[in-house]
């Protein structure tokens, strides 16, 4: 049977290259793999196994995404999340080359990595791993999952007795499961390696999968504009739900601290505050905020101390919020 191959090619320092070369199955795009001899005790089904896991360790004595993350993290032991790599992904279309933090280059192994495994709560994102874009962003992300996802419904109303749908609940779902799952992936890996290149890569997917769903009917009215030859001269554009999106524009993902960082020129959220936006969304962004938010003063007009402990997600890393210039205290 032939097989589909894409090749990450990882420079670290001045040694031979990391090579993985992950090779999905020609009908189904399963991950063909090589058997895994005397896996760790942390790959096991039934440790910290995650609390929506359909499997039973009758059938599946190993969690299957476990196992892929022991080949992962076991070359990555002696190396930091913000060392700089050179890395080259080889896939039979293209090839894509950039020196960028390794925990990215973790990320978008894991962005291919999650659906082929054989999780079943990751098995929904396949059809994006056999058509991979390494290290996409956020805005490549929401366009691919939302085109994915429609086509699946498309796929759904063409089978007997099924109606697919044109909305977006059951994508939402699709990323509430995959936060559950990363929170418990982030906990095995405490007991997988000292290193925080891979942990912080669980971070950063679980970042995306929680902000794609609170970014996405923003995203998809920003983007309404691509499609203009598809519609109706006269056709009224929809209003923006939330407008997170348009406060969002103001932060930028620091790859290299893992946290929100400002752009350049915005205007500024106060140190000791997260932004309008961000407390509007705390039931969404739950793992990354704080459970309680400052007031801006005490009773008596009197300001409390700042309070920079940054934020911690339920896997214990560390997101913090960067103010921006322009709102700093004098002297800073």
């Amino acid at each position: 049977m032939n097989s589909v191959h894409i090749i990450y090619r990882i420079k670290l320092n001045e040694g031979a290259p990391e090579v993985f070369d992950f090779r999905l199955a020609e009908q189904t795009f399963d991950l063909i793999n090589e058997e895994v001899i005397d896996p760790p005790p942390w790959t096991r089904l039934e440790y910290r196994q995650c609390s929506h896991c359909p499997l039973s360790k009758e059938q599946h004595s190993h969690c299957p995404l476990a196992l892929q993350l022991h080949n992962i993290v076991a070359r990555f032991h002696d190396t930091r999340s913000i060392d700089e790599v050179e890395v080259e992904v080889i896939t039979e279309e293209r090839q894509v080359k950039q020196r960028t933090a390794l925990q990215r280059v973790i990320a978008s192994m894991l962005d291919l990595v999650y659906p082929i495994c054989g999780c079943p709560k990751t098995a929904f994102m396949k059809p994006l791993a056999r058509f991979h874009l390494p290290l996409c962003s956020e805005e490549e992300t929401i366009f691919r999952v939302t085109g994915m996802y429609l086509l699946a419904q498309y796929f759904l109303s063409r089978t007997p007795s099924r109606k697919g749908r044109i909305e977006f609940d059951g994508l939402t779902d699709i990323y509430n499961d995959l936060h559950i799952l990363n929170t418990a992936v982030a906990s095995r890996l405490q007991s997988a390696t000292q290193s925080d290149s891979s942990k912080n890569a669980i971070t950063l997917l679980d970042m995306y999968s929680t902000l794609v769903p609170l970014l996405l009917e923003d995203e998809l009215a920003e983007m309404r504009g691509f499609f203009q030859a598809y519609l109706p001269i006269d056709a009224e554009a929809p209003q923006v739900i939330t407008n997170y999106l348009e406060r969002a524009k103001a932060f930028s993902l620091d790859l290299d601290n893992l946290k929100l960082a400002p752009i350049e020129g915005e205007t500024e959220s106060k140190p000791d505050d997260m932004p309008e936006w961000l407390k509007e969304a705390k039931g969404i962004m739950g793992p990354y905020l704080p459970d309680h938010i400052p007031p801006k003063k005490a009773p008596g007009g009197v300001d409390k101390p700042k309070d920079n402990t940054p934020f911690r997600t339920s896997d214990g890393l560390t997101l913090e919020l960067a103010p921006m210039d322009d709102d700093k205290p004098a002297g800073h």
